[in-house]
């Protein structure tokens, strides 16, 4: 079989300090599985499995004025 590739919809989305939620989708072959990890505990990720699909992102609000970053992995694309 071929090598597995994979794209995302999106690479970014900013929220204000309410925090908010994204959904991103996955394009993938029916046969090449992948999963969504969030590298920070404010941000809760849904989804993975294997071909075409969707993550939902949770961002929590943001109770301190300054800004914050993090990512999410997803299919081994950075979010």
């Amino acid at each position: 079989p071929a090598p597995c590739t994979y794209s995302i919809s999106a690479t970014s989305t900013s929220v204000g300090n309410s925090g908010g939620s994204a959904v991103v989708n996955v394009t993938a072959a029916s046969n090449c599985s992948w999963v969504a990890t969030s590298n920070t505990s404010w941000i809760s990720v849904n989804g993975g499995g294997s071909g075409n699909g969707t993550v939902s992102i949770s961002i929590a609000p943001n109770a301190d004025t300054t800004s914050r970053t993090g990512t999410v992995t997803i299919a081994g694309q950075t979010y």
